[in-house]
């Protein structure tokens, strides 16, 4: 049976359509393809074991990548981590807090609400090197933390709407994101 050109097109479409679709998010150099290691949330039972293992793999020199599966789309999230852990800034404004499965923005106790997220990607996520924030951001980083106990639940479709909204900037920029423990409030020494 032939086919014309016009029916071979629109084959070929539907197979291309049916076909999975991978976008990037974080830092790579080209040729590290090899360093990429792949974790999926849902195969960690906390967040303790899910930070200790991106800071193994991070240690050994590799990249840790969140893969996250939806339809016919592949979102690889490298996440941009350090092997000694960075101080904790108590003023910065990039921190998305766990709890129980809800995102809380900055440790603050309101929810954050998904419609907002492109509103507070775009204010509170960008990051620039120097402080005139009058100029374009350098990328957009996001921490996300909960406590060593916490549960996963949430953080999945948290960074999946996040990349979402990311993805209607349409930009050239990186989206950064990283992965944090609470710092445990320590109270003052008691006065003497």
């Amino acid at each position: 049976m032939k086919l014309n050109i016009f029916q071979y097109l629109i084959f070929t479409l539907l197979i291309s359509a049916c076909a999975n679709q991978e976008k990037e998010y974080g830092y790579v150099e080209k040729g590290k393809d090899s360093l990429q290691v792949s974790l999926q949330i849902k195969d960690f039972n906390n967040y303790g074991n899910l930070v200790d293992r991106i800071r193994q793999i991070t240690c050994n020199d590799s990249i840790p990548t969140i893969v996250i599966k939806n339809n016919n789309l592949v979102r690889n999230i490298h996440l941009s981590e350090n092997c000694e852990p960075i101080k904790f800034d108590p003023r910065g404004k990039h921190y998305i807090t766990f709890v129980q499965g809800k995102a809380y923005h900055n440790k603050c106790s309101k929810e954050i609400s998904l419609d907002s997220l492109k509103s507070i990607l775009i204010n509170d996520f960008s990051y620039f090197r120097t402080s005139n924030k009058s100029e374009e951001p350098n990328s957009y980083l996001v921490i996300i933390e909960s406590k060593r106990n916490g549960n996963v639940n949430g953080i999945e479709k948290f960074l999946n709407e996040l990349t979402n909204e990311f993805d209607e900037l349409n930009t050239n920029l990186n989206l950064n994101i990283s992965f944090w423990e609470v710092v445990p409030h320590i109270p003052p020494p008691p006065k003497i």
